[in-house]
């Protein structure tokens, strides 16, 4: 179970990775790569399969951090939509640059979710 929770951790992370260089590769020109959707993606499905892991894992005197998981969630959420309607809004006006408010509400609501992901107190509480 270990060593598919580290391959997990390891796809999240590339997730992750793919968002934020996404953004910041284009950000004197905002527009969402194809990337960005797809880590996106997989941000959302490795997320919860980290949650399921953690819960099945979890000791009897410890308890999974169900805020921290629901924050991140919803950020989760937040840049998959984000990610989904930028791209749709490129394909329906390519020139137009249609996608830059998506593009920058897409990676800074990725890097809330990173900050959520290192500050707040791990995902098992003991």
């Amino acid at each position: 179970m270990e060593i598919l929770r580290l391959v997990l951790v390891l796809l999240h992370l590339i997730g992750m990775a793919i968002i934020i260089g996404g953004y910041f590769t284009n950000i004197k020109a905002p527009k969402l790569s194809p990337g960005m959707l797809h880590g996106a993606y997989l941000q959302l499905v490795t997320g919860l399969l980290l949650t399921g892991l953690a819960e099945a894992m979890v000791a009897d005197d410890a308890a999974v951090n169900h805020v921290k998981i629901g924050v991140k969630l919803v950020l989760a959420i937040a840049v998959t939509v984000f990610a989904f309607i930028g791209k749709r809004k490129e394909k329906a006006a390519p020139d137009q640059g249609a996608s830059a408010g998506m593009s920058h509400a897409a990676g800074i609501t990725a890097l809330v979710a990173v900050i959520v992901a290192v500050f707040v107190p791990g995902t098992v509480l003991a």
